[in-house]
């Protein structure tokens, strides 16, 4: 999810220092993966029983879920911060990414569309309700909202590899080839057809 955590793609998030942090010492192991988010997740969840009003350990902690692919726990910590302060877009964008992968597009287009609301320049935003479009097979909205991202940031290849994609779909293969020219610009590699691994983020 501009990477939602560390790698769920969406890259407008709320930070929080923790103390699990890899070492450099040579002699002592650096921490697996799991061990970094389960180590994220007590500690949000140690601040969150100091005080249960920290609305931010609640968010940091529902992105640690979303990147381990607990979507269910994810969306929960999303929803107590909502609940906070339901003028988030930030927030309501992530719970929105979680939705989606939950299989739950209606609920992940109300929350792309509050946040759009909230904040109407939120190029992930765009992004990820063009993403749920997509999958809905609605390629030209979904164009819309990619055309829409990159316009906020031209530089944003996320939106151009979904576009590229959406345009395949229609038929359009020179404007998807034109796409996916400009994703390889960015990315240094030669253009073709890549995954749906990038959003909101």
């Amino acid at each position: 999810m501009v990477p939602l955590g560390r790698g769920a793609g969406s890259g407008n998030i709320l930070h929080r220092t923790n103390t699990m942090q890899p070492t450099d010492d040579p002699n002592k192991g650096r921490i697996t993966d799991k061990d970094y988010a389960e180590g994220v997740v007590a500690e949000m969840t140690a601040a969150i029983e100091r005080d249960p009003a920290d609305r931010q350990a609640y968010v940091m902690r529902g992105n640690q879920h979303l990147d381990s692919g607990d979507l269910p726990e994810s969306i929960r910590d999303f929803t107590v911060a909502i609940e906070m302060d339901p003028a988030d877009p930030i927030i309501l964008n992530n719970r929105g990414v979680a939705y989606r992968r939950s299989m739950q597009p209606e609920l992940a287009m109300a929350d792309f569309d509050n946040a759009l609301t909230l904040s109407p320049n939120y190029r992930e935003a765009f992004n990820n309700r063009g993403m749920v479009r997509s999958d809905a097979y609605e390629y030209e909205a979904a164009i819309k909202d990619f055309t829409r991202a990159i316009e906020i940031d031209p530089t944003y290849w996320f939106a151009y590899n979904h576009r590229a994609m959406a345009r395949w779909a229609l038929g359009d293969k020179a404007g998807a080839i034109k796409d996916y020219e400009e994703v390889s610009k960015f990315m240094g590699r030669d253009a073709g057809p890549r995954g749906t691994h990038g959003f909101t983020r």
